[in-house]
């Protein structure tokens, strides 16, 4: 269903005086939001299987699923808006008392910064950066307090939207193409900052997910350095790190740099979330390939240091990746991160979803 009321909305929006996001609360692992998943299988699947899926995730201890809002099929004309393919995602997820934190990515091609030819293959920012504002506003205005869907779907017990990612890894250039560029990515973050705040002055709002990669882009500690130095801390209330590593050991050291680093440049204010990190126990090998008992071994040890370290990194939550093992994409080659689920390809659980539910519902 498009979002009436909402659906047709303009550029030009009243913001916020300053802006500034929210200063979080005090961390508490297992209050609502901390345990994320990211199971885009759910969301793609049908209705029986969706229930299905949410309900084991709720018995696994999820209480939070991040899930990224393509702006391209969201945005359906210029300025015109329909979450019709959300709706029943958000409604099933409320259902089951589960959180959606939306990662806003990807515009339409009308706005989008792609060339017409020689297009390199990954994502492109918009052209006009200020442009994801009128997007972030129209998707709180439907999902977030007091929104447009829940006055429109009485039956369906209330779990507004309060947490917002915004994009995915620009710090490596295929996410952020031609070429990764923190000071820009910081002002489409401030445009959506706004824009949410605008609608929802106490929503959470979060950066994108950056990994410590060797893939082409800028080195994770020089990107965040650069986004401080751009005035980011002003308009974000917590940082998504993608802390994969081999071990728990080393998810847990990296979030520690992090927090380092943050303090060290003026962002001590600014909370973290594990955004993305998993293991994969079958398929190619990688550095994050362990055995199946290694897989749930890594879970219980993460989850356990997560609950440890909350107060001293400012962690506000993880979100493991990912909850059923898929396909090869298409034209794709297979990889370890299509392995890293805690069921089967077949639906068949893991040794892996006992950890994870053992240690998720013990916090």
């Amino acid at each position: 269903m498009c979002c009436t009321g909402v659906a047709v909305v303009t550029a030009v929006l009243v913001l916020a005086p300053t802006g500034a996001a929210q200063a979080p609360t005090a961390p508490t692992p297992g209050a609502p939001g901390y345990v994320g998943m990211v199971s885009q299988d759910t969301f793609a699947g049908g209705k029986a299987y969706r229930v299905k899926q949410l309900k084991a995730m709720q018995a696994a201890g999820v209480t939070l699923i991040r899930q990224v809002f393509d702006w391209a099929s969201i945005e359906i004309h210029r300025g015109t808006y329909s979450f019709s393919a959300y709706d029943p995602v958000v409604a099933a997820a409320a259902r089951d008392g589960i959180q959606i934190m939306p990662i806003l990515f990807d515009p339409p091609s009308y706005l989008s910064a792609r060339p017409r030819r020689s297009r390199l293959h990954g994502t492109y920012p918009p052209k006009n950066l200020a442009s994801i504002a009128a997007f972030a506003r129209a998707a709180a205005l439907w999902y977030g307090p007091n929104g447009g869907f829940w006055k429109a779907n009485p039956t369906v017990p209330p779990q507004p939207i309060t947490i917002w990612q915004i994009w995915n890894e620009p710090n490596l250039s295929i996410y952020w193409l031609p070429k990764s560029n923190a000071a820009q990515y910081v002002s489409l973050l401030k445009n959506a900052d706004q824009a949410i705040l605008a609608v929802d002055p106490q929503a959470e709002v979060v950066s994108a997910g950056m990994p410590l990669s060797t893939l082409p882009g800028i080195p994770l500690f020089s990107y965040i350095r650069d986004m401080l130095n751009a005035g980011a801390a002003s308009w974000m209330t917590t940082l998504g790190v993608n802390p994969y590593a081999p071990k728990a050991s080393g998810v847990i050291s990296l979030l520690q740099k992090v927090r380092t680093a943050l303090n060290a440049d003026g962002g001590s204010q600014i909370a973290i979330r594990a955004t993305e990190f998993g293991w994969s126990d079958n398929g190619p090998g990688g550095p994050y390939k362990v055995t199946p008992a290694g897989q749930a071994t890594q879970i219980t040890q993460v989850i356990g240091d997560f609950a440890a370290d909350s107060q001293s990194l400012d962690l506000r939550g993880f979100d493991y990746f990912g909850w059923r093992d898929q396909k090869p994409y298409a034209g794709r080659t297979d990889f370890w991160g299509l392995h890293t689920g805690l069921l089967k390809l077949s639906g068949k659980p893991k040794p892996a979803l006992a950890a994870f539910s053992a240690a998720a519902n013990a916090l």
